[in-house]
């Protein structure tokens, strides 16, 4: 096999910008699919082509009947997955080393301008969301690819891979018997390769799941912070920075429910002093009306309830 040491340098650039589910598929990427294919995969299918034996001895049978038992070498297909499903990885690490290269030159010219350091700051904001949008995307990426080979892996070899292997292509006189070498030990490889690719998918769905629950989570703490601003700045009940509470100071749901404990206390004082306490002062008609018809709605409430309980 060739030199892995570039992707492998890659990778663990990777792993130092990734969440810690991230972490483990790159683990099971470098140990599991890396190591295994370099190691094992070459001992495994070293004479995949030159055991395969058909007993016929007319020239061209046994290759193509080689080329129909395997369009695509079991080996090579592992290869290819592991290129291409490495590449979106690497596509988000070049560009988070290209974003830390431009804020440390960014950080310099701060030092120089004091006076925007605020927008500075909006703007690293700004580029933090733009990596955590491109790492999202590259596992979104990431996971497609995964289940494209899964679905490719399953419809090119199955789950077995046969003793015997009966071929009728041309230039074989007649239905000929082809003999695979190892074909035990490919059957666990294949199976093998198979449940550690549908791992791999697991782990992206739990990630993208996860970057999710962060997403909802970052929004709760920037609503919680933007409440916890305005609490630091209250507003009276009856300001004139309120046009709700204004609003409402005259209606019957003021009067009611937007009272505070100084009005209570002295309507109370009031009423000890043998004074009638002070009605409402209705500004409009509509008001009025609108507290008459209340009335009358409570009114008719009132009655049904009792009925009820009768």
């Amino acid at each position: 096999m060739g030199d892995w040491s570039i992707l492998g340098r890659f990778l663990s650039e990777v792993q130092n910008h990734s969440t810690v589910i991230g972490k483990i598929w790159l683990t099971m990427l470098l140990i599991f699919r890396i190591l295994l294919v370099a190691l094992v995969g070459d001992a495994v299918y070293s004479d995949e082509q030159s055991k395969f034996t058909c007993n016929t001895q007319q020239p061209g049978c046994n290759n193509v009947c080689y080329d129909t038992f395997a369009p695509v070498s079991h080996l090579r297909f592992w290869v290819f997955q592991i290129v291409l499903v490495s590449t979106p990885s690497i596509f988000y690490i070049v560009f988070v080393l290209h974003k830390i290269a431009k804020d440390e030159k960014l950080d310099g010219q701060r030092t120089q301008l004091l006076s925007q350091r605020i927008p500075k700051q909006r703007s690293g904001e700004i580029r933090k969301d733009e990596i955590l949008l491109i790492y999202i995307l590259h596992v979104l990426l990431r996971s497609v690819l995964e289940i494209t080979f899964l679905v490719g892996q399953y419809f090119l070899f199955g789950f077995e891979v046969p003793h015997l292997y009966r071929c009728d292509s041309y230039p074989c006189p007649t239905r000929t018997d082809c003999f695979v070498s190892r074909a035990t030990e490919k059957t666990i490889f294949l199976n093998f390769m198979f449940s550690i690719s549908l791992g791999c998918f697991i782990l992206n769905i739990a990630e993208l799941h996860y970057l999710g629950w962060i997403y909802i989570f970052r929004i709760l703490c920037s609503a919680c912070s933007t409440c916890c601003r305005q609490e630091q700045n209250p507003v009276k009940l009856y300001s004139n920075h309120n046009p709700l509470m204004l609003q409402l100071r005259h209606s019957v749901r003021g009067q009611v429910f937007l009272q505070t404990p100084t009005t209570i206390a002295q309507e109370k004082k009031g009423s000890l002093l043998g004074h009638a306490p002070a009605l409402p002062h209705y500004t409009h008609a509509s008001e009025l009306k609108f507290t008459i018809v209340t009335q009358e709605h409570l009114k008719i409430v009132v009655s049904v309830i009792v009925c009820c309980c009768m």
